[in-house]
């Protein structure tokens, strides 16, 4: 063998064509053997979370290149695989997810039912009040007495005290003079007012507690039929539990 140099100086090669023609001459094995060396060289380094697929792609490409070899590229996944690959849109930004709010409804909860206004009820009684006895109990040129939904305060129904008659006193017919008998018109308009108020409100109590006692006779029949029905689904449980245990 022949030093390189030695061999170009006698050919007449100077060394400006020397790496041309050492590259030229150099066998294949050696450059067979250059390319594992250096994939040797550079470090497997584990490719980053969340990294997208055109880089992986890119680091595929250039690494079939230098090993000179022919690879089949895969065809690209669908959007939702490729989400799903890269670990979705909480990988993408950071690990940060942004919640979704839901639309919001405008239904509102619903309120608590109204309360029976004017002392009213659910119950149906079956009332048909005298027409005279309604028309004793209200007061002429305002609205009819309704015994289903008047109320009485506390003070209405407190019992009245018995008022004694005040002793007549015998005036001589001499001294009745005009002064003495407006005196006397006032006092008995006054009596009269105060006996029409007191029928009023005696005949409106009485008719008040005329429905008030159906009233009650249709909801003691509605509770004696209700203690009915819970007999009966207690007898049925009962026969249940006996059969098939406790529920």
């Amino acid at each position: 063998y022949m030093d390189l140099e030695e061999f170009l100086t006698e050919n007449g090669m100077g060394m400006q064509n020397g790496p041309s023609s050492t590259s030229a001459q150099i066998p294949s094995q050696s450059s067979q053997s250059a390319i594992p060396n250096q994939s040797s060289q550079c470090p497997p380094t584990s490719p980053p979370p969340c990294s997208s697929s055109s880089s992986s792609m890119s680091s595929s490409s250039s690494s079939s290149s230098l090993l000179g070899l022919e690879t089949v590229q895969p065809q690209a996944p669908p959007p939702q695989q490729q989400q799903s690959m890269m670990g979705g849109p909480e990988c993408l930004h950071g690990g940060q997810a942004v919640p979704q709010d839901p639309s919001p409804t405008s239904t509102c909860p619903p309120g608590p039912p109204a309360a029976v206004a004017n002392g009213s009820s659910d119950v149906m009684v079956n009332f048909d009040p005298d027409p005279a006895d309604l028309a004793l109990s209200s007061v002429p040129g305002q609205e009819a007495f309704d015994p289903r939904r008047h109320c009485f305060s506390d003070e209405e129904l407190k019992p009245q005290p018995m008022i004694k008659k005040a002793r007549k006193m015998l005036v001589p017919d001499e001294q009745k003079d005009e002064k003495y008998w407006s005196r006397r018109l006032k006092n008995n308009e006054a009596a009269k007012r105060s006996r029409d108020a007191r029928r009023l409100k005696e005949n409106q109590i009485s008719v008040r507690a005329a429905f008030l006692e159906r009233e009650n006779a249709a909801l003691r029949q509605e509770v004696a039929d209700m203690r009915k029905e819970l007999g009966r689904c207690r007898n049925i449980i009962n026969k249940y539990e006996s059969r098939h245990g406790d529920l």
